[in-house]
């Protein structure tokens, strides 16, 4: 080989490394500069007077973070793009953040607000901080509302007023009395009100001043013409029964919200806009522009809970049925999916409760109703809606009792402003009671047979119904502020069609506020009570002086995801345990009973030698209940949806009449849940602990007789039961006083 060709094989391979070799240089070059400017921090100093977590929601610099819950034992060894969404430094954009902190001091009153940020090698990366210097805010020394012509009353004005004195120059504070006291003014039909806020007497030297508010209402505003436009299916007498504007209407702020509101819920439009042409006139041209939605929608939905197992859900709805915006709904629900093998296997219910053999089967079969309904809107007029609808049903109360039922009901609901409406209905239902004789005759007080054949079969329970509620909340799945009422009433009697004579009535309200840290708490009570009339008996043709009988149904249950955690749903409120007679007779234990003993009741269920576990506790329902709740939500994550919760749940219900409250079942569970954000709503999962787990339950087991025939017999002494100990083990024990909710939805 020449020493020329060895030259250059040698040039050759010089650069076949350099490029080998060049890769490798940048990519250790790009992961040195990367690493260099990878914000693994931001932190902040100074803030006293406004919320962090806002503020950080506004600046671009940010530090890198988990994508989601999941990866976090993954993200604290590793920053992997997959796992973490990572953040780097932009130099414009800290500037542009220090420019919007100084902004978001300044427009909450605090005008000499200083900023400075400070880098940091910190972990392989960049820690950022914020140092912020808050100084005196600027001070408003009083606040005065100047009104030409005085439409305002001086208690409606000082409602609207955000802004008070001695507080900071909080501009957003000071826009939102602008906006209330001009929606009031719209309210009153002057749309084209003027409300001028004047800060130029707020000395920047002196770092206070007064604020005044310059209100000219100008001339009251009426509907002159209304331009509809994007309808083509629907009718333009549709659109217009629909609206709470014509011509010659005083043109108020509540009637377009509720026209938009009343358009957009019927279903016939994807897009509603109400708008008045921006001129200064007494006579508004409104125009009105929509965008057809399909008429006609089928969904197909499941789901899964603690308390229904598995549930499917079918619906179809044609929202121009027959035309005038009439809207029908079939729909199909199936729940109890899979009761079998879910059962009692953490985080589901044990649905039976107690029930032994046969008695059992009902509450693992599935439940499921079928209905039809149609609406009608504009009935007697915009702001009322007539429906009507008919339904069959298999529904269950878990360990108590399931019923089938069929009917029809009618219901008149009037809106009462934007967030209440009233509804009157009636409805008409065949239903039949499957529960075991136990139930019968402690519950219903019918201990003979022939007398719970008749309860039990086919029986009509019609009532009048009225009910009126009020939502004031801000959401209707996450509320922070406001406050939702209702209160419901029942009456049925031969006058109404039923063989169940009784008065219903119950009243629920719920209140939330925001607290520190955008946490809110919120709180909830709920009364009811049940009253039997004396005519039921004679229509069901049961012996006459005995105590009338309330419909299973129409009693009252407490415990469960929405009322007292620490149970299980309906789980709270009078019950009794059944044994088998042959364990009070076993002649293994140091004493058994007697059969004459069994027979006159006279029988001690705590003889040594019996256990809690030998017991069934069954819940019977109360005729009056009372219920308490106060719940603290806070953020864990925001930028995962993640929220926490700690509550105290606590109800009592009787067993006659609020009198008898202070000797009924009561209980007050405290516990604690997590929440996380789903396209659905939030998903709930709240674990309940029950203090109290020892209870004196009466007892009742049967005997029989000399032609084979069964008599249920109510034991004399009643039983210490302890609940931990029926569980059996430590393990068991424990967990008997927790109990695990799974639900979509807030709690109330």
């Amino acid at each position: 080989m020449s020493y020329e060709r060895l030259k250059r094989l040698r040039l050759v391979g010089s650069a076949a490394a350099g490029l080998s070799l060049a890769p490798n240089l940048a990519v250790a070059q790009q992961a040195a500069r990367e690493s260099a400017s990878l914000i693994v921090d931001v932190a902040f100093t100074g803030i006293e007077s406004v919320e962090r977590d806002e503020l950080e929601q506004g600046l671009v610099t940010r530090a890198t973070r988990c994508r989601t819950l999941i990866y976090t034992p993954i993200c604290l060894v590793s920053r992997s793009p997959v796992f973490a969404k990572r953040e780097y430094l932009d130099r414009q954009e800290l500037q542009k953040d220090l420019l919007r902190i100084r902004l978001y001091y300044w427009r909450r009153g605090f005008r000499d607000t200083r900023v400075t940020a400070r880098q940091e090698l910190k972990d392989g990366g960049l820690k950022i901080t914020f140092a912020v210097v808050e100084n005196e805010p600027t001070r408003v020394d009083s606040v005065e509302v100047v009104q030409t012509g005085e439409v305002l009353p001086e208690n409606e004005v000082k409602s609207s007023l955000h802004l008070k004195r001695g507080e900071p120059l909080n501009v957003i504070a000071l826009d939102s009395t602008v906006m209330l006291l001009r929606d009031a003014l719209w309210e009153r039909g002057y749309s084209d009100a003027e409300v001028r806020a004047d800060t130029s007497r707020v000395s920047d030297g002196a770092n206070h001043g007064p604020v005044s508010i310059h209100v000219e209402p100008g001339h009251i505003a009426v509907v002159d013409t209304v331009v509809l436009r994007g309808n083509s299916a629907i009718s333009r007498r549709t659109v217009q029964r629909l609206m709470h504007l014509k011509r010659g209407d005083v043109y108020r702020r509540s009637a377009v919200l509720n026209s938009q509101r009343d358009l957009y819920l019927s279903g016939l439009f994807s897009e509603v806009d109400l708008r008045a042409e921006p001129v200064r006139d007494s006579g508004k041209v409104l125009h009105v522009d929509v965008v057809e939605a399909p008429l006609r929608r089928a969904d197909l939905a499941s789901g899964i809970t603690s308390a229904d197992f598995v549930q499917l859900d079918a619906q179809f709805v044609n929202y121009h049925f027959l035309g005038s915006a009439r809207k029908l709904t079939i729909r199909s629900t199936v729940s109890n999916l899979l009761a079998k093998q879910l059962n009692a296997a953490t985080p589901f219910y044990d649905v039976t409760q107690g029930a032994v053999g046969p008695d059992r089967d009902p509450f693992l079969q599935p439940t499921w109703s079928l209905s039809a309904s149609l609406v009608q809107p504009w009935a007697f007029g915009p702001d009322n809606q007539l429906g009507i609808s008919i339904y069959t049903h298999r529904r269950s109360v878990p360990g108590i009792v399931t019923d089938r039922g069929a009917g029809a009901s009618t219901a008149l609901t009037r809106q009462l402003g934007s967030s209440a409406n009233a509804t009157l209905g009636y409805t008409w239902e065949a239903s039949s009671i499957e529960a075991s004789d136990v139930y019968f005759c402690v519950s219903i007080g019918l201990c003979v047979q022939s007398a719970i054949d008749v309860v039990a079969r086919r029986n009509a329970l019609a009532p009048l119904s009225f009910v009126a509620q009020r939502d004031g909340s801000d959401d209707p799945l996450k509320p922070t502020t406001g406050s939702r009422v209702r209160f419901d009433v029942e009456y049925a009697s031969q006058g109404t069609g039923s063989r169940f004579d009784y008065t219903r009535g119950a009243f629920s309200a719920s209140v939330y506020r925001k607290v520190l840290h955008r946490s809110v708490i919120a709180g909830r009570v709920r009364f009811g009570a049940v009253r039997a009339l004396a005519g039921t008996n004679a229509a069901l043709g049961l012996p006459a002086g005995s105590d009338p009988v309330i419909h299973p149904r129409k009693l009252f249950f407490s415990g469960g995801s929405q009322s007292v955690r620490g149970y299980g749903e309906n789980q709270l409120g009078p019950r009794i345990l059944t044994i088998d007679p042959a364990r009070l007779t076993d002649t293994t234990l140091a004493v058994p009973c007697t059969q004459l003993q069994l027979a006159d009741g006279s029988c001690d269920p705590n003889r040594e030698g019996l256990r809690s576990a030998d017991f069934q506790p069954r819940p019977l329902g109360g005729t009056a209940l009372a219920e308490a709740s106060v719940e603290l939500r806070f953020p864990i994550s925001r930028s995962i949806g993640i929220e926490g919760a700690v509550f105290v749940d606590g109800a009592v219900v009787g067993t006659k009449r609020f009198s008898d409250l202070l000797g009924a079942t009561a209980a007050v569970t405290p516990g604690f849940g997590v929440r996380f954000d789903t396209p659905a709503g939030p998903v709930r999962l709240d674990l309940g602990i029950r203090p109290r787990v020892v209870e004196r339950l009466p007892v009742v087991t049967q005997v029989t007789n000399a032609d084979g025939s069964l008599t249920l017999v109510d034991l004399k002494t009643a039983r210490r039961f302890n609940q931990a100990e029926a569980q059996g083990g430590f393990l068991g024990q424990l967990f008997s006083r927790l109990t695990l909710h799974l639900a979509i939805g807030p709690a109330f």
